[in-house]
C-alpha cells in the first residue's frame, strides 16, 4: 500500500510539472526576431503602390462612366467577397477555395439596392491569355456563372468607347 500511495504522489507531481511546462511554453513572449515592434525602422521601407496599371485605369474610367448611373463600381475585390461556396463534400469545397482564394476581380458592378454583384469585368492582358485561358480562369468563370454573375472580359490592348463598353455590359437602351 505505501508504494501505491507513493506512485500516486509521483504521478501527481509529474502531471503538475507537465502542466506548468506547457503553460510556460505557450505563454512565453515572442523572440526579438519575431516581434514586429522591435524591428529597426531604418531597415524597413514602406511605400504605396499603384492599384492598377495606367491601361487598367483608363479602361476602369470608361466602365465607370458607362455604369455609374446603374451600379456601384468597385475595383480589385477578392472573389470570396463576391461569392459564397457551399458543398456537401467538404474536401471538394476546400480544394475550390484554395484555387480561387487569391483571385482578385478587376471591376465589380454591384446593384445599389440589393447590394448583389451583377457583373464582373476582367481585363485580359495579352492575346495568348485569350486563346488559351488558364485552368484557374476557367474555374473562376464557372464559379461566377454558377453564382448567376455575368462575366465580361475586356482586352487591355484594345481601344473602347463609352458606348461600346455600355453595349458590352448590356446597359445600352433599346431604341
Amino acid at each position: 500500500m505505501p508504494q501505491n500511495g507513493l506512485s500516486f504522489v509521483f504521478l501527481a507531481v509529474f502531471l503538475l510539472v507537465v502542466v506548468f511546462v506547457l503553460q510556460w511554453v505557450w505563454r512565453r513572449p515572442l523572440s526579438k526576431d519575431a516581434d514586429p515592434d522591435t524591428s529597426d525602422a531604418d531597415e524597413s521601407k514602406v511605400s504605396s503602390r499603384p492599384l492598377m496599371t495606367p491601361e487598367e485605369a483608363s479602361l476602369f474610367n470608361l466602365i465607370r462612366l458607362a455604369a455609374q448611373d446603374y451600379f456601384l463600381v468597385l475595383v480589385k475585390l477578392p472573389i470570396l467577397q463576391v461569392v459564397s461556396v457551399a458543398d456537401k463534400d467538404e474536401e471538394a469545397r476546400r480544394a475550390l477555395m484554395r484555387t480561387i482564394q487569391s483571385v482578385r476581380l478587376d471591376v465589380v458592378l454591384v446593384h445599389p439596392g440589393t447590394l448583389q454583384t451583377v457583373t464582373v469585368v476582367n481585363f485580359q492582358k495579352d492575346e495568348q491569355e485569350r486563346l488559351q485561358p488558364g485552368k484557374r480562369s476557367h474555374i473562376v468563370a464557372t464559379v461566377l456563372k454558377a453564382a448567376g454573375i455575368t462575366e465580361v472580359v475586356l482586352q487591355l490592348n484594345q481601344t473602347y468607347s463609352v458606348e461600346h463598353v455600355t453595349k458590352l455590359l448590356g446597359l445600352a437602351e433599346d431604341e
